[in-house]
């Protein structure tokens, strides 16, 4: 059997051509296998209508027209849903009807697994067998432009052939075409995703009953990591990971939105949309974004300072790291070079990604720290002048370093010209030390400060004040659209500062909700030195709540537990274990109860909680940041009432400040 491969038919030039179907039905947009054979199962579910990887999380198909052949998919706008898989577990062909061969090129589209031999399509004439391409190991098809010259005027037939099982085991095809000259590659030229637009959410009021007040959530659909948040000398911009299309992960796509304060927010359209360029198809994953405060890209235009962002373009098989800019503060964004790489993928782990990029004034220079191996964890160290030629400086190897690195100078016991350099990493692992400009030297670390339901935390970049500010993901809970019926799901954490203070066992962060949070007060209860017993309620006539900053001090004195009703929100503090207990719920809606914060034994006789409870959500701090948590809860359970008991003995309150929070989306 002669074969052609694909790599081949790249080659060949590309340029304008008449084309034409081969037979009726070989673009497949009937929406049946009309003047195909089918054998075996492979094909048993073909063709298969619309984008249905991308719905996965998947690359985009780039199939043209609304049908096209997927092995893999199991939609046939028919039968099936959106999205709904065959497998790699099927074997067979998809023979078409006989036609002749007038033109000297056969053009089509193709993807799915790389298995010469095994997956392909090959053409059959006068007892000749050919075969003409396999796919790429990628669900995304690029163009295959076949020289049929030689059988010009003979009668032949299509094999669109899977013998494979396994990963990549299935064929992706479209459009097969007759053609005087190769047709255009369009997969080599850049071009964003047919599958995800750049929509906004007008028709959101946020204000859905369960929706949180004061965190940020989507008006529709996932979120996941924040990326990009820059300041950029008149407003805060929150990008983040995004599914347009749906409230489950997939089509990482940046969202974005934008606010004076970091607590009020108006979402925008998506900023940076998944593409392909290259031949290569792919999302935009997690990154960071600076204000180019020098003009070292040399593209800014009057006095708006241009905003560079620098994100992972996660393709297949290895992912690199790219870069998208805006002169008109985030409204559109130019990708650089096409969305070509700035950094090369680096030969260690598949996916490296998350780069974090800062301006190092004393070595006048840019600096982008990036994960690129596990096992050991390493990350990269590069610098630039110019933020498109970046050099490696060094390698920091730290078991604990994994994805979604953040860098600051942290003011130290509120010093401002005392900093100290922290790193740390998506599951909050932080070292504190000192960066030269290529290299981070470690004093103290690693520790992690908090923990539960709080991922991928980064921090503003040119932040007013030389304040450290960040924002994290809260992942997990309830999946809220199928659990609540709510047009999202996930969200981000409450903005909070970050320090550095001096304890007995030397520097440690402490992460405090930022002051803006006040601008939400509407009403505010405090008390002091109160004595607590058995069967009394501290907060007797003060409900109902909803939204709600409570800080208290006080000493656990007899009492077994100290319990905090917050309306859904149920709490306790154990004397005993010393340590706080919060409700949590799970994916498919089921309670429980975790222990959120430990070695909370009393110092001077007190014990210092802040607790922001949000519909869904609870943040807990101790001793002015030592420790947080955040968890999602059930807004669902129990009653709303309105309580802080001890259930014996008896504690004493010394200081209560409770905050009623009006919503930050009015």
């Amino acid at each position: 059997m002669l074969r052609l491969t694909l790599a081949t038919c790249l080659l060949l030039p590309s340029v304008p051509a008449f084309a034409e179907p081969l037979f009726p039905n070989a673009d497949f947009e009937r929406g049946t296998l009309d003047n195909w054979t089918v054998q075996g199962s492979a094909f048993a579910t073909q063709p298969t209508k619309g984008d249905n990887p991308s719905l996965r999380g998947r690359e985009s198909s780039w199939h043209e027209g609304d049908y096209w052949i997927g092995g893999f998919e199991a939609y046939t706008g028919k039968s099936g849903s959106p999205g709904g898989i065959h497998g790699d577990d099927h074997t067979g062909t998809l023979t078409s009807q006989e036609f002749l061969i007038e033109k000297p090129f056969l053009s089509f589209l193709i993807g799915g697994g790389k298995q010469p031999g095994k997956l392909g399509v090959k053409l059959l004439c006068e007892g000749e067998e050919v075969e003409l391409a396999t796919g790429c190991d990628s669900e995304s098809m690029v163009r295959c432009n076949a020289d049929v010259s030689r059988f010009v005027g003979k009668r032949a037939q299509l094999v669109v052939f899977d013998e494979a099982v396994g990963q990549w085991g299935h064929i992706n095809v479209d459009a097969f075409e007759a053609a005087d000259k190769p047709l255009p590659d369009a997969s080599q030229e850049f071009s964003l995703s047919k599958a995800v637009l750049a929509e906004s959410y007008d028709d959101i009021d946020y204000r859905e009953a369960l929706r949180p007040q004061f965190h940020f959530s989507s008006g529709r659909n996932w979120v996941n990591d924040p990326n990009g948040m820059v300041f950029d000398g008149e407003k805060y911009h929150l990008f983040f990971q995004h599914n347009p299309k749906s409230t489950d992960w997939g089509n990482m796509t940046w969202g974005h939105a934008t606010s004076p304060d970091m607590i009020h927010w108006k979402q925008h359209r998506h900023a940076l949309l998944p593409y392909r360029v290259d031949g290569k198809s792919g999302t935009i994953f997690s990154g960071t974004a600076i204000v180019d405060h020098n003009n070292s890209l040399g593209v800014q235009k009057g006095d708006v300072p241009t905003l560079c962002a620098f994100y992972t373009f996660a393709t297949e098989p290895k992912f690199y790291q790219a870069m998208a800019y805006s002169t008109d503060r985030g409204e559109t964004w130019t990708y650089w070079n096409e969305g070509r790489p700035v950094v090369e993928h680096q030969g260690f782990d598949a996916g490296e990604r998350d780069p974090k990029v800062f301006w190092h004034e004393p070595t006048k220079q840019w600096v982008m720290f990036l994960w690129v191996q596990s096992n050991p964890g390493r990350v990269r160290i590069f610098t630039s002048k110019n933020l498109t030629d970046w050099q490696v400086a060094s390698d920091l190897m730290r078991d604990w370093a994994f994805e979604c690195m953040d860098v600051v100078d942290v003011p130290v016991d509120g010093d401002a010209n005392n900093r100290k350099t922290v790193v740390y990493d998506a599951s909050f692992d932080y070292e504190i030390g000192t960066f030269d400009g290529k290299k981070f030297h470690t004093e103290a670390g690693p520790f992690v400060p908090g923990g539960g339901d709080f991922y991928a935390a980064q921090s503003f970049y040119n932040q007013p004040d030389g304040r450290v500010i960040q924002i994290g993901w809260m992942r997990g809970g309830a999946n809220a659209a199928r659990v609540y019926n709510l047009p999202f799901n996930q969200q981000m954490a409450f903005p909070c500062e970050l320090t550095l203070r001096t304890t007995p066992d030397g520097l440690r962060l402490n992460v405090w909700p930022i002051e803006e949070i006040e601008s939400l007060i509407e009403s505010t209860v405090e008390k002091s030195d109160v004595t607590l017993k058995a069967g009394e309620n501290l907060l007797e006539g003060k409900g109902p709540l909803d939204l709600v900053d409570l800080e208290i001090d006080f000493d656990p004195g007899t009492a077994g537990e100290v319990r905090f009703d917050l309306g859904f929100a149920k709490l306790r503090y154990d004397r005993d274990e010393q340590a706080l207990y919060v409700p949590t719920v799970g994916d498919d809606g089921k309670t429980g109860e975790a222990k959120a914060l430990a070695n909370l034994a009393p110092r001077d006789g007190s014990v210092k909680l802040r607790l922001l409870v949000d519909r869904m959500t609870i943040e807990s701090f101790a001793f002015g940041g030592e420790q947080f948590h955040a968890t999602y809860y059930s807004p669902l359970e129990d009653d709303e009432d309105v309580s802080i008991t001890v259930d014996k003995g008896e504690a004493t309150v010394k200081k209560l400040s409770l905050r009623k929070l009006r919503s930050a989306w009015r």
